[in-house]
C-alpha cells in the first residue's frame, strides 16, 4: 500500500502534519499542482500520514 493525497481535500498548509510525521520524507509540495504529493518510490505504506491529516485528504491505496 502507498499513500495518496487528494489535492481537492488538501488545505496546503505549510505546517502539514502528515509531511512532518513521514519517517521517509515521502511527502513534498508539488508546485505544478499546487498541493502536496507522495513520492511513491519513497513511501513505505506505514499510514502515519493518513492518521494525522486533519483534512482526511490522504488515503492508503
Amino acid at each position: 500500500m502507498i499513500a495518496y493525497i487528494k489535492p481537492s481535500k488538501c488545505d496546503k498548509s505549510p505546517f502539514c502534519p502528515a509531511k512532518r510525521v513521514c519517517p521517509v520524507n515521502a511527502i513534498y509540495f508539488d508546485e505544478t499542482i499546487n498541493s502536496y504529493k507522495v513520492d511513491e518510490e519513497k513511501c513505505i505504506g506505514c499510514g502515519k500520514c493518513a492518521k494525522v491529516c486533519p483534512q482526511r485528504a490522504i488515503e492508503m491505496i
